[in-house]
């Protein structure tokens, strides 16, 4: 998926949010954010938008001497959802299909993502996800796939949701392969935090080797590459997993919840849509 025009506005604003959060005062506000409309005039608009945001996040983390603005919020994100996993896990158990409940809580989870907003509800999401229609929703095919498959390729995202991954990795019951981002990048979920959701319980834990807020391939390491080509069953969360995966050549059940006017737009749904299943199946416009 290429970068529009409409991410610039989108990369200002995600400046802006994490010189606020860092606690920076107006003028270094000011010189990251003439900086960054600096950065724009260079990028190219045939990479993905995580690709073209990891040049923003850089010099952000060189400016401020911070490697990771939002780890104070990462901790927070997942030590909040995993007050909230024994309850959980009950409903999950309790649902007349469990592993349908557990993907729903698993997309839900996906509106944890500050670098799109941090203006979002959780226990709203929580509360409304089992009963909410999705823009795709592909469940019995990702059943049949994954009754066949041996093992899963999970592609991790945000922390927070990583709980809700851990639910739906634990109701799927098969050896599962855990993908974390190789540095830290806004509150997307490195090797630590996954540890600290009780991923490592679960499933294997491995860096794709990439450090932006997705999935570059060619940026990844030799050792994902080949788990990436032989894996049975991928899943993948997040917009900035779909954002740099949308064309690969190859089955993957992308959980995301649709969150900028670039992707609804791409997808030709509504801004706000829930998506659950491969992207070569898409409802008629």
């Amino acid at each position: 998926m290429k970068t529009n025009f409409d991410c610039f506005p989108c990369f200002l604003r995600q400046t802006a949010r994490t010189s606020k959060i860092l606690g920076m005062d107006e003028t270094s506000i000011w010189e990251l954010m003439k900086r960054a409309g600096c950065m724009l005039s260079t990028m190219d608009p045939a990479n993905p938008p995580p690709q073209n945001a990891l040049g923003i996040y850089d010099m952000i983390s060189e400016k401020s001497g911070e490697r990771d603005p939002f780890n104070g919020i990462k901790k927070d994100s997942t030590a909040h959802v995993l007050s909230l996993y024994p309850e959980l896990k009950q409903t999950i158990q309790r649902h007349r299909d469990p592993l349908e409940a557990a993907v729903r809580y698993a997309v839900c989870g996906n509106v944890i993502d500050y670098g799109v907003s941090s203006d979002f509800d959780i226990q709203e999401a929580i509360n409304t996800i089992l009963e909410q229609d999705f823009f795709v929703w592909e469940f019995e095919r990702f059943r049949s796939r994954l009754t066949q498959a041996q093992w899963v390729l999970y592609l991790g995202d945000n922390c927070g949701e990583t709980v809700f991954d851990r639910l739906l990795i634990e109701t799927m019951d098969k050896p599962t392969t855990f993908v974390v981002r190789d540095a830290p990048i806004i509150n997307d979920v490195t090797m630590e935090d996954a540890k600290q959701a009780g991923l490592d319980r679960v499933a294997t834990i491995i860096s794709s080797g990439c450090r932006a807020p997705g999935i570059i391939i060619g940026q990844t390491t030799h050792d994902f590459r080949m788990l990436y080509r032989e894996a049975p069953l991928i899943l993948s969360k997040g917009q900035g997993n779909f954002e740099t995966l949308c064309d690969e050549p190859r089955e993957i059940f992308f959980l995301f919840k649709v969150k900028c006017n670039v992707v609804a737009d791409y997808l030709n749904c509504p801004l706000g849509s829930m998506f659950f299943g491969p992207v070569d199946n898409l409802p008629a416009s």
